[in-house]
């Protein structure tokens, strides 16, 4: 049973990863104090999965991001598009959002909130 979850937990927390990362990157860098909110997002709402194994696939996709940002753009998005319609879904945009509130969205980080809900099929009404 723990063997069918597991793929199940691995997306879930790509596309947590991505989400966060998505919000963070738009104004050009990922501040030690948006990691910090991540990784407490991801310890109470997110797969359960280690913080280790958490903070390995944040900072993967970070270092894509740093060599290839288009590239790493459109597999984030890939990602998360995979849970569209889950359950979790919902979730998902919530804790991102969450996480990117460090004083308010921004213009640009509003955009990429309701991208997030687009790809998830989330109303953004639930989540801002």
């Amino acid at each position: 049973m723990n063997d069918a979850r597991e793929p199940n937990d691995r997306e879930r927390l790509e596309a947590f990863v991505a989400a966060c990362l998505l919000i963070a990157q738009i104004d050009g860098q990922v501040t030690p104090d948006e990691r910090r909110q991540m990784l407490a997002q991801l310890a109470t709402d997110a797969p359960r999965v280690g913080v280790d194994e958490a903070l390995q696939a944040f900072e993967s996709l970070e270092a894509r991001f740093a060599a290839r940002p288009e590239e790493a753009w459109v597999e984030a998005e890939l990602m998360i598009r995979r849970l569209k319609g889950r359950p979790e879904a919902e979730s998902i945009a919530a804790a991102a959002a969450a996480v990117a509130i460090d004083g308010g969205l921004e213009a640009d980080e509003r955009s990429v909130v309701l991208d997030l809900c687009r790809w998830l099929g989330v109303s953004p009404a639930r989540i801002l």
